[in-house]
Parts: structure tokens; C-alpha cells; sequence
């Protein structure tokens, strides 16, 4: 070999590859860590919001019940009406078997927000009365009637408001009040009217201030945000990485964005909601929160001006309203929808149970079970039960499985055994 060739073999050489790993994993790393803050950290409790049951802050005798009697009401409707189980199993369409069974075992909304924006009426007067109430009822109400305790939550007044700050800090402060130093009874709040992602800064900003000076656990007040506006859609994900630190879950305000957007008239089923829907379904998604539907506006309440026949037919026509809502929300992908009444609670938890029947759970975890199997035996991308398996349709039945474990539709025990809930959650559920 001459002298020219061996200094352009010795000039080409391949740099060390170990050092050139090493300085892109380095970097991948850092990139990681930088983008790891947009996603929310969601304890397992948040996850069970299938239904929001709002209630007026100022009236404790209706927030009361709201806490404490959950669907109880239901079957006292029935009678009231002369209305059986089969009656309205039948207006369903769903096993009678499955009606008899919330009858006889009435249960609590998963989450209960005491509303101090809508539900107040103006003034400064009501707006006292309201955080009053609120403070008393949230230290003093039975949230949880012996099984897993109520999501606490409240609405503050919007920005678009002069007393945001003023009822928001002074509900914490009232609370701080009665509660053992370094432990308030609230979950979190659901801020209404949200349109940038600035705002979304302020509220962490505000909330971080208010658990520094009265000396709570720093991040411990959750904040589910109203999409209530075209700004508040077409800005999502910005506010929602904004959020994240404390984010709980993104909810759909159905009336508003119709006012905001001029709509003809507020239609569950108009295009442009359900648009709204896919957005707010993505984002949650992405960011690791629930999203939530709004409410359906028809109540399942009597009209004094129909007689007993009408309100019957009345009364069942509205209820399968609020249950195929709740079934269209479900299918969408959102995880829960605002409730505002006893009876919308009951058919709302009717639909979103059947998102969680036994034996589709157990079919989950049996594809668990296999494809660990598979990759054990050194095999990636698999069939099981003749359908293609891989690591995309395994990570698909853990996130089912976890909700299901939030929900109390799953064992904790074996989801821990799975690798689907840690340690430390297994013991939130068996506690709660």
C-alpha cells in the first residue's frame, strides 16, 4: 500500500460510535425532560369523572343532596310517576335487570361541583351567601356515605369578571379556616370561560400564591377548564400545556360556544360541537386528562301544566335523551358528561357502565395477559384471538384498564399484578 493510500484510509475513519450514542441519547434525553412538563401527571382519583353533578352554591340544602343523595331520587321519580323499572329499561333500551340493580343500590356522583358562577345570581350579596354555603358544605357535607369519596369541586366567576381572585381566595381561605393546618376538603375547581393560554398561567400563578401562603401542599388543587368559546377551541392545546401542571380535565360548555360562535340555536348534535368535541377529545388525549361532555339542558322534571300521562311519556322521552347523549359522548371518546339533575346522573352512569361490562374488561386483561407472553417468548407483533397484537394495542388495553380501576370496574390488586396501576395507587382505590 503506498503512502497516499494509507493516509486517506487512516483520514476516513469512522468516529467512535459508543461517544456518538452516547451524545445523541444525551440530548434525546434533554429533550424528553424539557417536553415532559406539557403533559399532565393525573392521580388516579381524577379519573373518575364520568359524571359532574353541578349544583348551586348558594342553596345548601340542594348542594346537601347533591352530595349526599346521588341517584337515590330516581326511584321515588318512578313512583311519583307510576313508572317501573321495565318502563324505562324499555325507553333505553337496556336490560330491565340492569335499572333494578341502581335502583335497589343507589349510588354518588363521582365528582360534585358547587357552582359560584351560573347558578349565582348577581350581586355581591349572593356571591357571599354562595362561598359561605360552599365553604360550609365542603367541610361539613358526607362526601363519601361509606364508599369512594365525591370529587370536591367549585366555579369561581370567570376573568371576564371583577371577582374572580376575590371568591376564589376567599372560598380557600374559609376553608383553610376549618380544616386542619396544611389540608383543605377541595379537590379542585372547574374555571369557566377560559379562552388563552395566558389565562391558564395566572389561574397556576393564583393557585400557587394561595397554597404557599396558607401553607397547603404545593399543586394540590386541580383545575378543570370550561371550552366555552371559538378562542377556547381553536386554542386548546396551547392552554392545555399551559395547564398541565394542574390540569384535570377539559370540559365542553355547549351553550356558550353557541353564543360565542352565533349559532342558530344550541344543538347537541350541531356539526360545529361536535367539531368542539373531537378538539377538546385529542387534546385531553394527549395531555393525559379526561375530557368531558356538557350537559344535556332537557331536565327529566314534570310539567305542572300536563297531566299524569304526559309528564310519563314526558319524563321518559327526556331520559333517553340525557342516556343517548351520555352513549354519543362516550363514543366519542369523552370519559364523562355534566349531570344536573338526580335522574340525568342515573342515566349517565347507566351509559358509561356499559363502557365497562365485566367480560369486556376481562377480555382486555387476557390480551394482557398474552401478549406478555409473546414477549417472553421473544416474539414483538403477534395475533391474539386472530387479531394483529403489538405494543400500540397493549398500551390501548392498559389505559382501559386503568380507567376501569379508577372506577371500581377492575380489581387493584390484579391491575397492580399487570403493571397497570403502582403500588401506591393500589392502596388509593382500596382505601377510597
Amino acid at each position: 500500500m503506498s503512502r497516499d493510500s494509507r493516509t486517506v484510509t487512516e483520514s476516513s475513519a469512522l468516529p467512535d460510535l459508543a461517544s456518538a450514542i452516547a451524545a445523541g441519547d444525551a440530548r434525546r434525553a434533554s429533550v424528553r425532560d424539557a417536553l415532559g412538563p406539557r403533559r399532565a401527571l393525573l392521580p388516579l382519583r381524577y379519573w373518575r369523572q364520568q359524571a359532574h353533578l353541578t349544583t348551586p352554591a348558594a342553596d345548601a340544602a340542594m348542594a346537601g343532596k347533591a352530595v349526599e343523595s346521588g341517584t337515590a331520587p330516581t326511584a321515588r321519580i318512578l313512583e311519583r310517576l307510576g313508572l317501573t323499572a321495565s318502563d324505562l329499561a324499555e325507553a333505553l333500551g337496556v336490560d330491565p335487570g340492569r335499572i333494578e340493580d341502581r335502583l335497589a343500590q343507589p349510588v354518588r356522583a363521582p365528582l360534585v361541583m358547587l357552582d359560584g358562577e351560573d347558578a349565582i345570581a348577581p350581586g355581591d350579596a349572593m356571591a357571599a351567601r354562595g362561598l359561605e354555603v360552599a365553604a360550609g358544605v365542603f367541610a361539613e357535607a358526607d362526601w363519601s356515605g361509606g364508599g369512594p369519596r365525591s370529587l370536591r369541586f367549585f366555579r369561581p366567576p370567570g376573568f371576564n369578571l371583577e371577582t374572580t381572585v376575590r371568591d376564589l381566595y376567599t372560598l380557600l381561605w374559609r376553608l383553610a379556616e376549618r380544616s386542619p393546618a396544611g389540608a383543605i376538603p377541595l379537590d379542585g375547581i372547574v374555571f369557566p370561560k377560559v379562552e388563552h393560554p395566558e389565562e391558564a398561567l395566572l389561574v397556576n400563578e393564583l393557585l400557587d400564591a394561595a397554597e404557599a401562603a396558607l401553607r397547603l401542599p404545593a399543586g394540590g388543587i386541580r383545575v378543570a377548564y370550561l371550552v366555552e368559546s371559538g378562542f377556547a377551541a381553536s386554542k386548546l392545546a396551547g392552554i392545555a400545556e399551559a395547564a398541565a401542571p394542574r390540569l384535570a380535565s377539559l370540559i365542553f360548555g355547549l351553550a356558550d360556544f353557541s353564543a360565542d360562535l352565533g349559532l342558530p340555536a344550541i344543538g347537541n348534535d350541531h356539526l360545529l360541537a361536535d367539531w368542539a368535541r373531537a378538539e377538546i377529545v385529542a387534546v385531553a388525549g394527549a395531555v393525559g386528562v379526561p375530557a368531558i361532555d356538557g350537559m344535556t339542558l332537557d331536565y327529566p322534571v314534570s310539567d305542572p301544566g300536563l297531566d299524569l300521562a304526559a309528564n310519563r311519556t314526558r319524563w321518559l322521552d327526556r331520559m333517553k335523551l340525557a342516556y343517548d347523549d351520555a352513549v354519543r359522548a362516550r363514543d366519542l371518546g369523552m370519559l364523562g358528561k355534566w349531570v344536573g339533575h338526580p335522574a340525568q346522573l342515573f342515566a349517565v352512569l347507566l351509559a358509561y357502565d356499559e363502557a365497562f361490562a365485566p367480560e369486556a374488561l376481562e377480555a382486555e386483561a387476557a390480551k394482557l395477559e398474552a401478549y406478555e407472553r409473546a414477549l417472553s417468548a421473544n416474539v414483538g407483533a403477534t395475533m391474539i384471538g386472530g387479531v394483529m397484537s403489538d405494543r400500540a394495542t397493549d398500551r390501548h388495553a392498559r389505559v382501559l384498564l386503568r380507567q376501569a380501576t379508577a372506577l371500581g370496574r377492575f380489581d387493584p390488586g390484579r391491575a397492580r399484578a399487570l403493571g397497570i396501576i403502582s403500588e401506591t395507587e393500589a392502596a388509593e382505590v382500596t382505601d377510597a
